[in-house]
């Protein structure tokens, strides 16, 4: 979340060189790589011992983890992520809904078909009553959580902190939103500060794509996001300018995977270590070939499916207390396995272009980038309890504010399980088919046989209170 306050201290060019060299050392993770080609078993035994402790992983030990070919040793890192993913977040996976307000992008970047130069897309940015019936018809299907994606369209800082103000005073009956979290491009201190006051936000998210410099450098030729250093230290900038939380990402597929996980690790440890507290999510979307986009028809970095899977276990070993969010299509099997393995954020239901929600868009605009062809919420949460899972509906944790590192575990463990539970029954009752509600209410009876005896009885109240028309009684 950001509070409202005042500017950061200033950030000269001297400055975010300095900080960018802080968090990336290219030589540390090339040597890392190439000291952990062919790890012994005794390496990988010890690692994967010491990872289920819920200790994390070093970017070094990372490197070594990604080097394992051995099928046996793979299944084992595999299983490890399996048991640090289910102590920590039992079954439970975050829903929230992309709304991208604008494609009015000023950048180059190649392997994205929203590019400036790209003449085939059709450019538009919504106005505040185009953002508020997408809202509407999210907040309808029963979301309660959005991510404003904008990229880097320069309309400026009123322009974001208008379309915040317009999601959080969006109402449909009763409901409304109860989580916003930006995507968008590295801001000044002022800018970040001056979002305050639109209200306490959840997440900011930027996606560095790839860490390599020089792979950065050739993917980005033109715009303001050709600024390595300057995207490398935007956690920072937000972080004192009073945001409370923080996303980081790679883009699977723009570079060696290894060099950009390992890279990624170093930096969300970074960020813990200078500002005491955890980084809310990592993202890992994956590139999807697009017309208009040159970059994203290469094969040469691709990450398959079973690669994608070891990716997310080893992330979830190193980093076992942060969110792990899906934001890329795939195919049901490989997302089921992902759930288990340590994704606990799932983004889903969105064509990348304004409008796609309300009907008022024009299909043309879409950039096809991050999402693939929508996904009905319905039909999401039919998924995820077929498969076990449980939709966590609820955005209680929005406002629990900064945690220091390790907090984060108390609080999966003694809150997350009665409140997701609630508000699951709370989109059934309002929401969901009889065939939804059926197999819902399955999968709560089934998890509140799994916990304690007194949170149990405490999710048993909050569901009777659901059940007589009470609506976000949260512990």
């Amino acid at each position: 979340m950001v509070r409202p306050g005042g500017p950061a201290s200033e950030w000269s060019r001297e400055r975010v060189d300095q900080v960018a060299r802080s968090i990336h050392d290219p030589a540390r993770v090339t040597a890392a790589l190439a000291e952990a080609r062919e790890p012994s078993v005794e390496r990988v035994r010890e690692l994967v011992g010491r990872a289920r402790q819920g200790e994390g992983l070093c970017p070094e030990e990372v490197a070594a983890l990604l080097h394992v070919e051995d099928p046996t040793w793979r299944n084992q890192v595999l299983a490890a992520a399996r048991e640090i993913r289910e102590r920590y977040y039992a079954r439970r996976i975050s829903v929230s809904a992309p709304v991208c307000p604008t494609n009015r992008c000023v950048n180059e970047c190649l392997y994205c078909p929203m590019r400036r130069s790209n003449s085939r897309l059709r450019r538009r940015a919504a106005t505040t009553g185009d953002l508020q019936r997408e809202i509407v018809a999210l907040l309808d299907e029963g979301y309660r959580s959005f991510t404003l994606v904008f990229g880097d369209d320069r309309s400026g800082t009123a322009y974001v902190r208008d379309a915040v103000w317009a999601t959080f005073g969006t109402t449909s009956g009763l409901r409304q939103a109860q989580r916003v979290d930006l995507d968008i491009n590295p801001m000044r201190p002022d800018q970040q500060a001056a979002l305050g006051e639109a209200g306490r936000l959840g997440t900011n998210h930027v996606v560095q794509e790839t860490y390599d410099p020089e792979a950065y450098g050739r993917l980005h030729p033109e715009g303001p996001k050709s600024d390595y250093a300057w995207r490398l230290t935007c956690h920072d900038r937000a972080l004192e300018s009073g945001w409370e939380q923080v996303g980081l990402g790679i883009l699977l597929g723009l570079h060696d995977h290894r060099y950009d996980v390992v890279a990624l690790v170093a930096h969300a440890q970074y960020l813990e270590k200078q500002y005491s507290m955890e980084p809310a999510v990592v993202s890992l979307p994956r590139l999807v070939h697009s017309t208009g986009a040159p970059a994203s028809l290469s094969t040469e970095f691709e990450v398959d499916d079973e690669r994608f899977c070891y990716v997310v276990a080893v992330l979830r070993l190193a980093l076992p207390f942060y969110s792990i969010q899906l934001s890329t299509p795939v195919q049901g099997p490989v997302r089921r396995e992902l759930y288990s393995l340590g994704v606990t954020q799932c983004s889903v239901g969105s064509l990348s272009y304004p409008g796609a929600y309300s009907g008022d868009g024009e299909p043309e605009t879409n950039s096809t980038l991050r999402i693939g062809s929508p996904r009905a919420l319905e039909q999401l949460v039919y998924r995820m309890a077929e498969f076990g899972f449980v939709p966590n509906l609820c955005a209680n944790c929005a406002v629990a504010g900064r945690r220091p590192a390790g907090a984060r575990s108390r609080c999966v463990n003694e809150r997350c399980g009665p409140n997701s539970l609630a508000a699951l029954k709370e989109y059934l009752l309002d929401h969901a088919s009889p065939e939804t509600q059926v197999l819902g209410d399955r999968l709560i009876q089934r998890e509140l046989s799994r916990l304690p005896e007194r949170l149990r009885s405490d999710t048993l109240d909050l569901l009777q209170e659901v059940e007589a028309g009470l609506r976000r009684q949260v512990l």
